[in-house]
């Protein structure tokens, strides 16, 4: 009855055993797989293992943080983008640029450039030395506490100051000649190159602190009169002659003739006349004296030539 049962002997018992171990260490050596930095130890020193389903966990991970420092680079340059776009426009708005500025304006097709209000420059410079202004609007040129001057280059890094404008007067150097002329009219109000200077219909007046002139002259049936608030200087370098129907010198003060190496002659049709009721009356010296009853006196010297 026992034919067909076998007997379990101790020694397949110990082969059971070891063979279960074996097939343990060989399931443990399967699942630890071999990766590229164990392959490769000099690229990287950490050790990479792999999943149940022979995913590699470390690398899957490095891809993550590569894909979120690139998307965080995009984010950053499109702020910086909106940035830089939001401060343009804003320029754009303070300046009001576009064709122009707020008080500057480009024409192109007249090749020229319009200011509006008033400009403050330091210098200047213009190509071909023409600055003008539209027929209804005057251009004022001026300068606080300085000059206005027109520099021309006559080469490179060399200038030549042709016009200065101060409070001294008005000085033009170097040119053939200088004209102002009307806008309205177009005609020659002043130029250098003219022999006479006719003073247009309409000014009465010409103010100047220094006119250096060959004759002046009015016409027969007016008056000509230099008038000055402080003092009056008529200088010649080869004398100065004087002719009228009638002249009349009035003074606050005094009233100098002076000839340095010639005469001084005083001749009218009908006499030479003081009035002595405007001269100053000198007072006496000495009260003492036995004409301190007077009122004054004056005395008029007169020098003959010898």
């Amino acid at each position: 009855m026992l034919v067909g049962l076998r007997g379990v002997s101790p020694a397949s018992d110990t082969m059971s055993e070891g063979t279960l171990e074996r097939n343990r260490a060989e399931k443990a050596l399967i699942t630890k797989t071999p990766t590229h930095s164990q392959l490769f130890p000099k690229n990287s020193g950490v050790k990479n293992y792999s999943d149940k389903n022979g995913n590699d966990v470390t690398k899957a991970v490095h891809k993550g943080r590569k894909t979120f420092a690139f998307w965080t680079l995009v984010c950053l340059l499109f702020i910086l983008a909106i940035g830089n776009l939001i401060l343009t426009f804003t320029i754009l708005a303070v300046l009001r640029l576009g064709q122009g500025m707020e008080s500057m304006e480009f024409l192109p097709e007249h090749n020229a450039i319009k200011f509006f209000g008033d400009t403050d420059f330091e210098h200047l410079y213009k190509k071909d030395g023409l600055i003008e202004s539209f027929r209804d609007t005057p251009m004022t040129i001026s300068s606080e506490n300085g000059s206005v001057m027109f520099n021309l280059q006559v080469k490179p890094s060399r200038y030549e100051n042709k016009l200065t404008v101060n409070t001294s007067g008005v000085f033009v150097r170097g040119v053939n000649a200088l004209e102002l002329i009307d806008p309205d009219s177009g005609e020659v109000v002043f130029s250098t190159a003219a022999a006479d200077m006719n003073i247009p219909d309409g000014v009465n007046n010409l103010h100047a602190k220094q006119i250096s002139v060959k004759r002046i002259t009015s016409p027969v049936d007016e008056d000509l009169t230099l008038r000055s608030e402080t003092s009056a200087h008529l200088r010649g370098a080869e004398g100065t002659h004087m002719e009228s129907k009638e002249l009349f010198w009035s003074a606050d003060q005094d009233i100098y003739l002076k000839s340095i190496n010639g005469s001084i002659v005083l001749s009218g049709k009908e006499g030479v006349f003081i009035d002595v009721r405007y001269l100053p009356i000198a007072a006496t010296v000495n009260r003492t004296d036995k004409y301190s009853q007077g009122t004054g006196q004056f005395k008029v010297c007169v020098c003959m030539p010898q």
